[in-house]
């Protein structure tokens, strides 16, 4: 096995990859009455989405230490990463950290080291897919850590919600709110704050006007550097498809990718979302 691994869980949209150093935690999320397993295999999502267009109601729920536990034996690594999302939206930093405990008093040695990103959404898929990179390039492992930390520190994200229906079963939206923003289609524009708090960049009634003040935000906000781009959509391809010309039109990209937000994510968003993570390009001068 490799010298080092990193462990994020589904959310991550990533699939598990052991000769690589990639292992995942598989999530569980309840659907319309049907368990839907989450290891990051976005060839499933699309039922998913299915299922929650159809009516579904989810109920999420965190891998327990045991899951994590698991997961860390899978892999002979002597450094271990392990990302979660924000320890106030999730008991899955806690978790994993318990389990790497658990990990270090049954070898008698510490191999892992649990990550809050302080990200969440494709902001996590892309720290994850930068953390893999730099396992890659970082000649030794306290500087792979630490420029993963720095990583999380300099991540953004932007979204626009199609509706506050699923973001209100949450809790963190008054179903009141909910209930007189989608009598008026009205699409809420988002940012993602460092610690996984969000804020609000602006309305829209449109998923073109949508596109336009995720475009405005990108070049008010990210700036002339090379970027790292990652555009999301929680099962509406055409509108991502938009939103990434936009975005190489008006950003410095470097690289950029589409995916399909997680399930884990797309209960709590809800159909419709559309999205982009950005990171500064890592380790020096962009390729040409």
């Amino acid at each position: 096995m490799r010298d080092r691994a990193l462990v994020v869980d589904g959310g991550a949209a990533l699939q598990e990859n052991l000769e690589r150093g990639l292992v995942v935690v598989p999530q569980r999320i309840t659907v319309g009455g049907r368990e839907f397993v989450d290891d990051g295999n976005i060839g499933t999502y699309p039922e998913f989405y299915a299922l929650l267009r159809g009516g579904g109601v989810t109920a999420t729920s965190t891998p327990s230490p045991g899951s994590y536990l698991e997961a860390f034996r899978r892999t002979d690594a002597e450094t271990i990463i392990c990302l979660t999302i924000p320890e106030h939206w999730s008991a899955m930093h806690s978790t994993a950290a318990l389990a790497a405990g658990m990990l270090e008093a049954e070898e008698g040695r510490r191999r892992v080291t649990v990550i809050d990103t302080g990200t969440a959404v494709a902001g996590f898929s892309l720290i994850s897919r930068c953390a893999a990179c730099l396992a890659e390039t970082t000649p030794e492992n306290d500087s792979w850590e630490e420029a993963v930390r720095a990583a999380c520190e300099r991540i953004r994200v932007y979204g626009a919600l199609a509706t506050l229906t699923y973001v209100a079963r949450t809790g963190r939206v008054p179903a009141l709110l909910a209930g007189i923003s989608n009598t008026l289609r009205v699409r809420p524009v988002f940012r993602l704050v460092e610690g996984g708090d969000t804020g609000r960049v602006g309305l829209t009634r449109t998923s073109g006007g949508a596109i336009r003040q995720l475009e405005r935000v990108a070049v008010d906000e990210l700036g002339p550097d090379p970027q790292w781009l990652m555009v999301f959509h929680a099962d509406a391809p055409d509108e991502a498809a938009d939103l990434a010309a936009h975005l190489a039109q008006s950003v410095r990209v470097v690289r950029t990718e589409t995916v399909v937000l997680s399930p884990m994510f797309g209960a709590h968003t809800g159909p419709g979302t559309i999205g982009f993570a950005a990171l500064p390009w890592p380790g020096g001068a962009p390729p040409d």
